[in-house]
This record gives C-alpha cells, sequence and structure tokens, in this order.
C-alpha cells in the first residue's frame, strides 16, 4: 500500500487489484484498458496523466457523490483544526439564538419604558389591522424596519412576540419591581426614613393615596416616590392600616427606623386622639408627625383673606373677573386689546383655588401688569348693545377704583413675599430648622411693612397707576377756591392734598395695616412649633444657629430617637473642636444641617451618635410637595381615554414616570434576568 497526492484528494494505489482510492468519498476508480500497471511514482503519474485526460477521476470528480463528500471533508477538516465538537456547535447556536431574544425583549422593554416615562397610552382600543394599534406596537413595528431580528421575531412566531396585553403588564411590573427595590435598598442603608402620604380623586373617582419615602443617602436628602394605592374608606382607622401594610409588603421596618411622618391638615390624619398620626405612632413610636408646612402657609393666605372683608369682596371681584374674561367671546378680544398694547404673549387670568397655593400671587400679578388693557377692553363692552354683557361689564368697572388698585398691588407685594417661602418649602433639600428660620424671616419681613416707608412705596405705585389707568385719586365733590381773605399768602396744603392725604391715611389704618396683623397673628398660631423639643434640636443640630450644639437642647431632642446621651457628653465637644480647628486651618466650616452630616459621614464609625441624630434630622419631613407632584403625573396617567387601568398598573407606570431618574438608569441586563425568572416555561428561551 502506497499513499501518492492527487490534487485536491488522498489517493491510495494498490498493485494487486490495480486501482486507486478516493478517500474523500471512499470509492475506487480502475485505471483504462490498455494502459499497465505501474509500481513507481513515476508510472503513477503516467496513468494519472492519463486517466485525467480520458475519463475516470475526472467523472469521478464531477459527480454529486464526490463533490458532497469533499464538502464534507472540508468541513471535518475546519472542525478538527478548530477541535470544535459537535456538543460545542450546538451550544455556540443555541447561545447565539439566546443572545437574539435578550437583545428582542430589551427592545420591548425600552419601548415599555419610554412611553411610561413620557406618560403615554402603551395600548390602543383596537389593534387589529388597518386600526390604530396604540404607541407600543407603532414604535415596535418601526424598529423593525430598521432590525432584522426584532422584524424577524415579531413575524416568525405570532403566538410568542411578547407584545399581549397581559406580557406588557408584566413587563411593566419587572421595570418597577427593579426601580422600586433601588429605593427600598436606599432606604435600608440609610436606616432612618420618614412616610409622607396625601389622598386624591382619580378621573374615576376613586381615591388613591400616594405614599413617599424621605431619608438622608449618599450625601443629599431623598424624597422618592414609593406607590399608588387605592383606598376604599377613608376613615382612621382603614388609612392608618393601609399605611402599615404597604410598608410591611416591601419590608421597610417601620417599628424601629420609621422617624416621622407628613399630613395635611386633616382632622381624620392629624387627630392628637384617634387621627392617623396618633395610630401610627402607636406601631412606630418614633414617628414625630409634621403637619405640612406648604399646606400651613396656603391656610394662613385662606384664613387671612376671610378674615378681613375688603380682601374677600376683593379676591371674589378678581374670581369674577376671571370667568368674566374667560367667555369665548371676551376672551378673544381681551387677548388682542393685549397685543396691540403690551408686546410678548398675552396673559391668562388665574383661577383661584383655596387649594392651589400660588394663584392668588399669580391672579394679583397677572391683573396689575394689565390693568389699562382690561379697563380699556371693559369701557368697549360696556357701550355695546349686547344687555347682560354690557351692564356686567359696567358693574366690574364701578368697582375698578382707587381702593381695588391699592388692594391690587398691597397682596401682590405681600403674596410676592409668601410665595418665595412657598417655593423654597416645597424643596426635597430642606430641613425643618431651616423652614422655622425662613417663616421667622417672613414675620421680620411683614413687621417692616408696618414701618412707613414700605407703604409709602407701595402707595406711590397705586398712585401711579391710578393715574394711568385714568382712575379718580380723589374723592368726587364741589370745587373748593381759597378764600380771599388769605389772597397774598403761602398755602402749604390745598384742600385737594388735604383730602388725598386723608384717604392715605384711611387706606393704611382702615385696610393695609389690618391685612398685615392678620397675616402675622395667622403665621405665629400655625407655626407656633418652637417650644417643642424635636424642633430645637433640629435647630441646635445647625451650625448657623446661635444653640448649636448645646447639650440642654440636643440631648432632649437625642432622647426622644433612643440615641445613647452618654456617648453624645463625649461626642459634642469633640466635634466641636474639629470643627474649630478645620476654621482655623483656612477650611470652610459648615454653614447648615445637610453640609454638617456630609462632613460627619467619613467619621461615621467614631461619632456613631452624632451622625445619627443628623440623620434623624434630615429624615424629618417639611412638607408633602412631593405628593402633590405625584398627583399631576396620576392625571396624566389615568386620562379620561384610560380610566380602566388597574390599580397595580397605575401604580407600576407613576413609578416609573416619577423616578424617571432611576428608570432611565436601570440595568436591562438585569431585567430581562428578572423577567426570564417569573416563569420557567417560556417559549422563548432567554438564558
Amino acid at each position: 500500500m502506497k499513499e501518492w497526492y492527487f490534487t485536491h484528494k488522498w489517493l491510495e494505489y494498490s498493485q494487486s487489484n490495480d486501482s486507486a482510492y478516493c478517500y474523500a468519498c471512499r470509492h475506487f476508480s480502475l485505471p483504462s484498458s490498455g494502459d499497465s500497471v505501474f509500481t513507481s511514482e513515476a508510472g503513477f503519474k503516467i496513468w494519472k496523466k492519463a486517466t485525467y485526460k480520458d475519463g475516470g477521476f475526472v467523472g469521478h470528480g464531477k459527480s454529486e457523490s464526490d463533490t458532497m463528500a469533499m464538502l464534507a471533508w472540508a468541513e471535518y477538516e475546519k472542525s478538527i483544526a478548530s477541535k470544535c465538537s459537535l456538543s460545542a456547535s450546538l451550544n455556540a447556536e443555541y447561545n447565539k439564538i439566546v443572545r437574539e431574544n435578550r437583545e428582542y425583549i430589551k427592545t420591548v422593554g425600552e419601548t415599555l419604558l419610554l412611553t411610561a416615562m413620557q406618560n403615554i397610552a402603551q395600548r390602543a382600543h383596537k389593534e387589529t389591522e388597518g386600526q390604530n394599534k396604540g404607541n407600543v406596537l407603532a414604535i415596535m413595528e418601526l424598529l423593525a424596519k430598521h432590525d432584522h431580528t426584532v422584524k424577524r421575531k415579531m413575524t416568525s412566531q405570532k403566538n410568542a412576540t411578547y407584545l399581549g396585553h397581559s406580557t406588557q403588564n408584566e413587563i411593566i411590573d419587572c421595570l418597577a419591581e427593579i426601580v422600586r427595590t433601588s429605593v427600598i435598598n436606599e432606604v435600608a442603608q440609610s436606616g432612618a426614613f420618614s412616610i409622607m402620604v396625601d389622598e386624591t380623586k382619580d378621573i374615576a373617582k376613586k381615591e388613591q393615596m400616594s405614599l413617599v419615602i424621605r431619608y438622608y443617602y449618599n450625601s443629599s436628602i431623598c424624597e422618592s416616590f414609593l406607590t399608588f394605592e387605592a383606598a376604599e374608606r377613608l376613615d382612621a382607622a382603614a388609612l392608618s392600616q393601609k399605611i402599615i401594610q404597604i410598608l410591611q409588603k416591601y419590608g421597610l421596618d417601620y417599628r424601629n427606623h420609621l422617624v416621622g411622618q407628613a399630613y395635611d391638615g386633616a382632622s381624620v390624619m392629624s387627630g392628637k386622639d384617634t387621627g392617623v398620626q396618633e395610630r401610627i405612632k402607636s406601631e412606630a413610636p418614633l414617628a414625630f408627625y409634621v403637619h405640612c408646612n406648604a399646606h400651613c402657609l396656603n391656610l394662613v393666605l385662606v384664613d387671612s383673606v376671610k378674615c378681613i372683608p375688603e380682601a374677600y369682596c376683593f379676591f371674589s371681584l378678581l374670581q369674577k373677573l376671571y370667568v368674566f374674561v374667560s367667555g369665548s367671546y371676551v376672551h378673544q378680544r381681551w387677548l388682542e386689546v393685549q397685543r396691540d398694547m403690551f408686546q410678548g404673549a398675552p396673559r391668562e387670568f388665574q383661577r383661584l383655588i383655596e387649594t392651589r397655593w400660588a394663584c392668588r400671587y399669580n391672579a394679583c400679578k397677572t391683573v396689575g401688569d394689565r390693568l389699562p388693557a382690561l379697563i380699556r377692553r371693559l369701557k368697549e363692552i360696556s357701550e355695546e348693545r349686547n344687555g347682560d354683557r354690557a351692564v356686567e361689564a359696567r358693574g366690574i368697572l364701578a368697582q375698578i377704583d382707587l381702593q381695588f388698585v391699592g388692594l391690587l398691588l398691597t397682596f401682590t407685594n405681600v403674596f410676592g413675599e409668601i410665595k418665595h417661602l412657598s417655593d423654597i418649602l416645597q424643596s426635597p433639600q430642606l430641613n425643618l430648622g431651616a423652614a422655622v428660620n425662613l417663616v421667622d424671616s417672613l414675620v421680620d419681613t411683614l413687621n417692616s411693612y408696618r414701618e412707613g416707608s414700605v407703604f409709602n412705596e407701595i402707595w406711590n405705585n397705586t398712585m401711579t397707576l391710578a393715574e394711568q389707568c385714568n382712575i379718580a385719586v380723589a374723592p368726587p365733590g364741589r370745587r373748593v377756591t381759597p378764600s380771599s381773605r388769605l389772597e397774598g399768602y403761602y398755602i402749604s396744603m390745598p384742600i385737594f392734598q388735604r383730602h388725598a392725604n386723608t384717604h392715605k391715611e384711611t387706606f393704611r389704618a382702615g385696610t393695609f395695616i389690618p391685612i398685615v396683623d392678620v397675616l402675622l397673628s395667622e403665621l405665629k398660631r400655625r407655626f407656633s412649633k418652637e417650644s417643642c423639643a424635636v424642633m430645637q434640636g433640629i435647630q441646635a443640630l445647625n451650625p448657623s444657629s446661635p444653640t448649636f450644639y448645646e447639650k440642654n437642647v440636643v440631648l432632649p431632642f437625642a432622647s426622644q430617637y433612643n440615641c445613647s446621651t452618654e456617648d453624645l457628653d463625649y461626642e459634642i465637644p469633640h466635634v466641636k473642636r474639629i470643627l474649630d480647628r478645620r476654621q482655623t486651618s483656612g477650611f470652610e466650616k459648615p454653614t447648615s444641617l445637610l453640609e454638617l452630616t456630609v462632613f460627619l459621614e467619613p467619621y461615621k464609625e467614631v461619632f456613631h451618635e452624632m451622625f445619627k441624630l443628623c440623620k434623624i434630622a434630615l429624615a424629618l419631613p417639611v412638607s408633602t410637595a412631593a405628593c402633590e407632584r405625584s398627583f399631576s403625573v396620576l392625571k396624566l396617567i389615568k386620562s379620561a381615554l384610560r380610566n380602566t387601568m388597574s390599580d397595580e398598573r397605575l401604580s407600576n407606570l407613576g413609578l416609573l414616570s416619577v423616578e424617571s431618574k432611576r428608570a432611565r438608569a436601570i440595568n436591562l441586563d438585569e431585567f430581562v434576568d428578572v423577567f426570564a425568572k417569573r416563569h420557567s416555561n417560556r417559549r422563548i428561551k432567554l438564558y
């Protein structure tokens, strides 16, 4: 037996039967008749030439069996070269399918995440061909035009596209679970948290309760939305039980780590005996109740307006103006006269609602800036032939006098100061100690309004605006001429000026001062929390406070939260010395409670009790503005066209929308893993 290499095949020549063997297809070829049998390489070459020319191997090389054998031989050589077995090939193919499936599920998840963060509907009423298929299917079909994998997955198996409504709900739930888990993990690491709860009705007239958690984490104060829950009953027992069930459901240790609770001022929530705050405190003894400071400030405005008849009538007239100008006929001409007299976009009047915190200031500001245009339009309407509209315009016009202008500018200035405080109180980074300081600052500002300089400025602006609008600045009466006996004398105060000064003093004593006094009285009544040990303790932790780190103030606050007063006795002097040494070395000293907490965080093992106390002070809520913001999202999600969605879906979509920053940071591989583990027998392989 001897092997020879012929073209691309291994051949074996046999002298016994004068034949050649093809190892590729295991086929024998005999030499042509008349050829001599060869026993050497030279003879084989002669035989090969004759055979290649006349037939034999030429015919065999063109056959289908030889072609297929050569392909199999090439594949075999390739597998030998890469040392790849059949099982490895199958595994590689399986991994490729899994990889494509995971990318497809990521695409579906990203599409649903986009619609959730943008507060747009996922599905349509009918998703059949020729109909509006909804945003999710429309986006997926658009992506399929540019991604062949997505197109193949959507068209190959109609029963495994994973775009049905139940699968969409499951994917949204997985995404929300990842976001909610990140919030819960942060709360667990913080060690102290507070809850903020508020309720509202959705479009389906169902009472929805929003729960937000406040805590200190990663050198900042966090207010993270947790869930929407439908409240079937609104009594204190049912609401408190619902709150406890939510905290238990998500594994939050409320008995040991819940340090604060904030609600609005409703009696069912704030009741000292059987209210929600007292029932929660019976389960979580450390939960200090805080009445939402933003609500308190709004109640100051509402109660002050109701206490002063002139102010009450003034805001009633503003509401009447809003209703009158909002009519289709008047509104169109109101926009035209604004474009004619002022530059920029026309302004709209603000509707007055008691629960809307900034509406009064916005209403006064708009009317004050557009008063000349308003009077012009009212005069034009009052001269028209339409009886009802003309009579109404004349009635409103008759009430816009000097006192109206004075009240308008007074409330614009006073409510401007209050609106500034209201905006700050809604900030998540504010703490209770800083809120008390801001309220004290507002009280000082209002006290300065009693001085003559502030009132004189307001009155001068009142006279200027009245003259621009052709409003009489002096009471009507007969014209008075100086007596002939005064001829030749200098008259220091003419009669009309005496009347003007009398009107100024009357407005100041009868209207301006009572408004300021009522506001001061309501502020002191609503924000009288300075005597509380918790409030004093929080202020004592503020480096800018005159009572900073006074033991007789800090220790009672610490004892309420089971902090070791013995350790604090040692920690307080050391922290003081470190801060003084830092200031002496030229470094900036912390100026707020948050800055102090960030400064202590690297030394939290050394100053454990002090750092814990600072975290508790920062975790205590100031307002429930975060809940109010979640209600804005609720109205966008559960609209008139989407009012039949389930409570679970509403809660998940609300979480992805409110916590959109966390939602954007979701690891999609983690999402696919969570989705795959929900069911082990899915048609699509994901791991």
